[in-house]
């Protein structure tokens, strides 16, 4: 059987075209024998920090789950990707798995990422799906910094699904109004610190990984430029540059910076022994693997230290991401 990871760059909130890559490259992944596809994470509405996500997010019947349908059915594949779904008044960031029967699975992402949790809530746990290729397991990109995720589909799966849209934070870039730049890593020395880490962690550590499942892994990966507003823009200039005081004086105009960066695109698929069989080498493309049974599960690897300073900004954002989300979801979604 063939798994295949698509990669691309979704433009912020044009789902339309979105949907038009996303299904160019799902019927490119069937014609090479795939029977699933995966798609990056936010693939049809873009990942950006914007209060516009709230207006994007989908009911359950909405039109990006009815496409998955019609194109499973049509191309007889599973179909796998992740949108940001809207539950009465409440949203989630929703990893859809859509079977060829019509059957929609969906898994809510565990873990936002620091300013994330501006933007949609946590899921409840993990998400097995019992098919006729076989028990599949899902994840979503910061889930796989978190062993206890990992840990929840050991012995449990026969294939593990994964997609991300993880930005090179440790590469990136603050652009202040006349010309004035800082780098994150200047202003976060753990980060510098633990670059060639980061880089691993999408690539060697996530097949490591798949060897300790002993399950072929396949990961989507967004690619292209990543460009935000930081919410909190003080608070978390000020927490990034907590050990450098010499750019303090910088927080108070962080509300007029911009934040750029790249998204790592390093969609691949790996097989039960953590061995990388497919990988998309450009910007957009897939990468389409056959996959060998599963293995037994390896040894656990290392590797699943979150950087203190990180561990500290999500204790001190997270409480404010959470009132962030709250208030604007009251007022986009339900008008009070």
């Amino acid at each position: 059987m063939r798994l295949a990871a698509t990669q691309f760059f979704a433009t912020p909130f044009d789902r339309r075209h979105n949907l038009q890559t996303a299904e160019r490259l799902i019927r490119s992944a069937v014609a090479y024998g795939a029977k699933v596809v995966v798609l990056p994470e936010l693939f049809n509405t873009g990942y950006v920090f914007s209060r516009q996500s709230f207006a994007a997010a989908e009911p359950t019947n909405g039109e990006t789950l009815r496409w998955m349908g019609t194109l499973s059915a049509q191309l007889k594949t599973h179909i796998a990707g992740t949108l940001l779904l809207r539950d009465d008044d409440r949203v989630f960031n929703a990893f859809v798995l859509v079977g060829p029967d019509g059957k929609a699975h969906r898994y809510l992402k565990q873990h936002p990422f620091l300013w994330e949790r501006c933007y949609f809530e946590p899921g409840p746990g993990p998400m097995i799906v019992e098919t006729e290729i076989g028990r599949i397991g899902l994840m979503v990109c910061w889930d796989i910094a978190h062993r206890q995720v990992w840990e929840s589909y050991r012995g449990k799966v026969d294939m593990l699904l994964v997609a991300s849209s993880p930005a090179r934070f440790h590469r990136a870039v603050l652009n202040f109004p006349e010309g004035k730049r800082i780098y994150l890593a200047e202003m976060m020395p753990t980060l510098l610190a633990q670059r060639e880490a980061m880089d691993r962690w999408y690539a060697e550590d996530l097949a490591a990984r798949a060897a300790w499942l002993g399950v072929p892994v396949v990961h989507s990966v967004m690619a292209g430029r990543f460009v935000a507003e930081i919410p909190f823009p003080g608070l978390s200039f000020f927490g990034g540059a907590i050990t450098q005081p010499k750019l303090w004086r910088w927080a108070s105009q962080a509300h007029l910076a911009s934040l750029r960066a790249t998204f790592y695109g390093t969609s691949a698929v790996f097989d039960s022994h953590g061995l990388l069989l497919a990988r998309v080498e450009q910007e957009e493309g897939i990468a389409v693997a056959e996959i060998t049974p599963p293995s037994g599960g390896g040894p656990e690897p290392k590797g699943f230290n979150i950087p203190l300073q990180m561990r500290l900004m999500e204790m001190v954002l997270r409480p404010l991401a959470a009132g962030y989300y709250d208030r604007n979801r009251r007022s986009h979604l339900t008008g009070f």
